[in-house]
């Protein structure tokens, strides 16, 4: 799954960012999930960017499992509890078995939430039933 070893400092400490098989971004921060939707990393603010671009090189999605996301970014399967558009927000949701949001498709960003959902509730569904996750075109659903 990975290409490399990739150690990076949090704190007094250093972990294998390397063994990620979730890692988001959303320009704010970049948050690193294992195997078991366990954080390996949180960065926030300066670096948050740096450190997303370093684990993309580093680390290859699981072609089977991966939803990989339009900025490279990937969520293992596995690791999602559920998959829904917020009645309260419109926002689509998807949330990890650790009961957070891994990830938010806004209403700013896509034009066709509906359509997006979907996609990916169909794409979830088809690795359920032992299909490889299917490659999402962003561009069809953005503004």
């Amino acid at each position: 799954m990975t290409n490399a070893t990739l150690f990076i400092r949090d704190g007094q400490s250093v972990i294998n960012a390397a063994t990620a098989t979730t890692a988001t971004n959303n320009g704010d921060f970049t948050l690193l999930l294992d195997h078991k939707c366990q954080k390996l990393a949180f960065k926030q603010g300066e670096g948050a960017g740096e450190l997303f671009e370093r684990v993309k090189k580093a680390v290859k999605p699981n072609e089977q499992y991966a939803l990989v996301l339009e900025n490279g970014g990937f969520i293992d399967a596995r690791v999602i509890s559920t998959a829904f558009v917020s009645s309260k927000t419109g926002n689509l949701v998807v949330v990890g078995t650790n009961d957070r949001p891994l990830c938010v498709f806004d209403t700013d960003t896509f034009s066709d939430l509906d359509g997006l959902a979907d996609v990916i509730l169909d794409a979830l569904v088809s690795v359920g039933e032992g299909v490889n996750m299917p490659k999402i075109d962003w561009t069809s659903y953005k503004r």
